[in-house]
């Protein structure tokens, strides 16, 4: 698995453009990362942003 780091100003980003992207797919994968960011599994962030895992 790969393991992805995230900034401080990268999860800032995410927490803002996850509402305020102009295009709601990019919104959605927006908020799958800003979840991964988190420490979410990525099972439980499947089921939150209703995505399959791949």
């Amino acid at each position: 698995m790969i393991r992805i780091e995230f900034s401080q100003k990268e999860i800032d980003a995410l927490d803002k453009e996850r509402y305020h992207y102009p295009h709601p797919m990019v919104q959605k994968r927006m908020e799958a990362l800003f979840l991964k960011s988190q420490g979410y599994k990525h099972k439980d962030i499947c089921c939150i942003c209703r995505i399959c895992k791949t």
